[in-house]
């Protein structure tokens, strides 16, 4: 039986090491031995399918899938966004300060890592070291800088969602994570508390993922939709970022990490072809 490898990567923040630990957990219950735990730093790259995290980018397929994402016509469309060589970033942050935003920024050599989200104003200069642009000359995709809030994660399955999750690190306090009903809780920001749901503006958010996974039915990976408040109420959706990665290898959060891998279990042929016959044992 081919066997899927999952990454066990050294995390050191607790709460990233409990969503890692309750997805291996609730994946391991659907797919049995179909999963096979390996030492991050003892895994040697072969030509099977390996999920889980990739700390220090040591898998170029990966980066791959994320960088075909956002070249994807769907993707820069729902973004805003244009993909420029490095002398031409500062005009088009010029042209986006004209309409009344910032710029964000994201390096193609690495466009989940290297990114900065920039103030309306703000030159290239500012922020080419923090993308790496001073060291690699790869071109960069320039997007409005929305300065959204309650900002979701969804987690994407053969092209629909299949679980969701506000985004928020509680590295503080990680047992968090086990608060029963906190995937449909949100928060204002990545780092503020979790307050009790608003369901008009998840819905929103929802809408503007499946309208994106219309144009473009991401295999595997994660949306991450947030919201623009402005000063008299209105509320508007958008897509922040885009993730095209295998189960495990991006932050899960609050998500309902059984219905995630449920799903994942379901379409495992479509994930994973290579591995044919692919449905799991039942929990």
């Amino acid at each position: 039986m081919t066997r899927i490898t999952y990454l066990l990567s050294n995390e050191t923040e607790p709460d990233v090491r409990l969503s890692d630990a309750l997805l291996y957990a609730a994946l391991k219950e659907r797919l049995g031995d179909r999963l096979e735990p390996v030492d991050w730093g003892r895994h040697r790259p072969d030509r099977g399918p390996a999920w889980g995290r990739d700390p220090f980018r040591s898998l170029a397929a990966r980066t791959g899938l994320i960088v075909a994402a956002y070249e994807e016509p769907a993707v820069l469309d729902t973004l805003g966004a244009r993909i420029l060589p490095r002398h031409a970033v500062q005009a088009e942050m010029d042209r986006i300060a004209g309409t009344g935003f910032g710029a964000s920024l994201r390096n193609m050599r690495d466009p989940e890592r290297l990114v900065r989200h920039g103030a309306r104003g703000d030159r290239f200069a500012q922020h080419e070291s923090a993308i790496g642009s001073d060291r690699y000359e790869h071109p960069v995709l320039v997007c409005p800088n929305r300065d959204l809030a309650f900002v979701r994660r969804l987690l994407i399955v053969a092209g629909g969602v299949a679980a969701e999750t506000p985004y928020r690190f509680c590295s503080e306090t990680p047992t968090d994570l086990l608060k029963p009903g906190a995937a449909l809780m949100q928060a204002e920001d990545f780092m503020s508390p979790l307050t009790e749901e608003d369901p008009v503006w998840r819905d929103l958010q929802r809408q503007a993922a499946d309208a994106l996974l219309a144009r473009f039915p991401l295999r595997s990976g994660a949306i991450d939709v947030g919201l623009r408040i402005t000063a008299d109420g209105e509320v508007t959706p958008h897509v922040q970022e885009v993730i095209a990665a295998p189960p495990g290898a991006f932050d899960t959060f609050y998500a309902d990490v059984r219905a995630y891998a449920g799903a994942i279990s379901e379409n495992l042929a479509i994930l994973e072809p290579s591995l044919g016959d692919a449905e799991g044992p039942e929990p």
